[in-house]
Order: structure tokens, then C-alpha cells, then sequence
């Protein structure tokens, strides 16, 4: 796939990169993509409305009432009880991402190079699932929270599908490092392991690909979820 050779050309330019510099790199990407999100803001001279996440963390830091803007940011993305169902989508990503990095430290603390059990056993990546499940339940807020025309609505689900794309290609460059440091011992783990999401793909059909349907699936679902009856759940 083009993907593929596009990663595989990346990878080799960068071939004489640390172990930790790559880290670095893959972090702070991660980061950057996870900063596109679209949140709430609940400023108290913004109003409710939709934007990126890095611009309203730098909004609310700028706000000269910063104490009371983040009072009543925390009330709206933690307590409002209308966007419970989102809410919880979006604890359960925390969960999953803390256990998963928990399991990685704990695991380079011993030693171990290519860890195989715990969440590591039910995905290859669990730490990009936790995100993107996170994602899901902010993206659900955002559509729960539904003060704006349609178009805005598919912008921010798009927004999301954008932001799985960057999350498979971040994953997709790491086992291109790991097979290189590992060999047959990855192969293997890769051929009894699913990839991103907890569903094996078909023999047939690349694991890319299929983590792309399996994100679009999930796409169609965010853009067409009845958002007016989960604010009254």
C-alpha cells in the first residue's frame, strides 16, 4: 500500500535516530493530534461552542478569571449531567490509556521488550485505542451539546476520523521500527494480536485498511447519532 511506502521511506530517513529521540517524536505527534480535538469550551464570555483543544487550554489560561472560567468549564465537561453518555465513553479511553502506559513503564522497568500480556494481549496498541476512545466521548459531548448547523457537526466528526488516520499512521511507523529491533519474535506477536482496534482483520485485507473501515464505521455512527435524545437521557 502507499501507506506503507511512505512510512517505510520516513523511517528510513530517520534510521540513525535514538530509540528515545523517536519516542520524543511519536509523543509529541501524538500530542499534536490529540490537541486538533474539538471540546467544549464553556468559557464565561465565550459561551458553549466547539473548538480545537490546544486554543482553548491557551483561551482559559489567558482568561483573566481564569479561576471562575475554570469552575465553570469543570462543571460542563464533568458534571452537566446531559453529556453523561459521552462522558463516560470518554473516562473508559482515560482507563484504558493509563492502564496501558502503567503496563509499559512497569514493563521497561523490567526489562522487557515486547510486552504480551494485560491490554497488550487484546491490542497491539492499546495506548492509541485508549485515545481514540477518548476522542469518541468528547467527540459525542460536542455533538450532545448541539448549538450549531449541521456543517459544523460533520466538520467535527471529520475532524475525528482525521485524527484515527494520524493515530494508525503513528502506530503503523512504530512496528515498522519494532520488526526491524525484533524480528520473527514481533511477526508473531502481530499475526495473534489485533492492531489498533480488538477485532481481528481478515487474511485477506490488509490490518491498515481494515482499521480505516472499522474508523469510518465508527464515523458514520458520531455523524448520525440522535444527539437531541441523549441530552435527555
Amino acid at each position: 500500500m502507499l501507506a506503507d511506502s511512505i512510512i517505510s521511506v520516513i523511517a528510513m530517513a530517520g534510521s540513525r535516530l535514538s530509540e528515545k529521540a523517536w519516542h520524543l517524536l511519536e509523543a509529541v505527534f501524538t500530542a499534536l493530534l490529540f490537541g486538533t480535538q474539538a471540546i467544549l469550551n464553556a468559557g464565561m464570555f465565550m459561551g458553549i461552542m466547539m473548538i480545537p483543544l490546544l486554543p482553548y487550554v491557551w483561551a482559559l489560561l489567558s482568561d483573566p478569571n481564569y479561576a471562575r472560567a475554570l469552575g465553570f468549564n469543570f462543571y460542563v465537561l464533568f458534571l452537566a449531567k446531559e453529556f453523561w453518555v459521552g462522558r463516560m465513553i470518554a473516562f473508559v479511553g482515560v482507563a484504558i490509556l493509563f492502564v496501558a502506559l502503567g503496563q509499559l513503564l512497569w514493563s521497561r522497568r523490567k526489562g522487557v521488550e515486547l510486552i504480551e500480556s494485560g491490554l497488550y494481549s487484546w491490542v497491539r496498541h492499546p495506548q492509541f485505542t485508549g485515545i481514540i476512545v477518548v476522542t469518541v466521548g468528547l467527540t459525542i459531548i460536542v455533538g450532545t451539546n448541539g448549538s450549531y448547523f449541521p456543517l459544523g457537526l460533520f466538520q467535527v466528526m471529520s475532524l475525528w476520523l482525521l485524527q484515527v488516520f494520524g493515530y494508525i499512521a503513528i502506530a503503523k511507523f512504530e512496528e515498522w521500527r519494532l520488526v526491524k529491533k525484533l524480528g520473527d519474535r514481533y511477526r508473531q506477536y502481530k499475526r495473534r494480536v489485533p492492531f489498533l482496534f480488538p477485532i481481528k482483520s481478515p487474511q485477506r485485507l490488509p490490518e491498515v485498511l481494515f482499521s480505516v473501515l472499522i474508523a469510518i464505521v465508527v464515523w458514520l455512527i458520531l455523524l448520525f447519532l440522535p444527539y437531541n435524545m441523549l441530552r435527555i437521557l
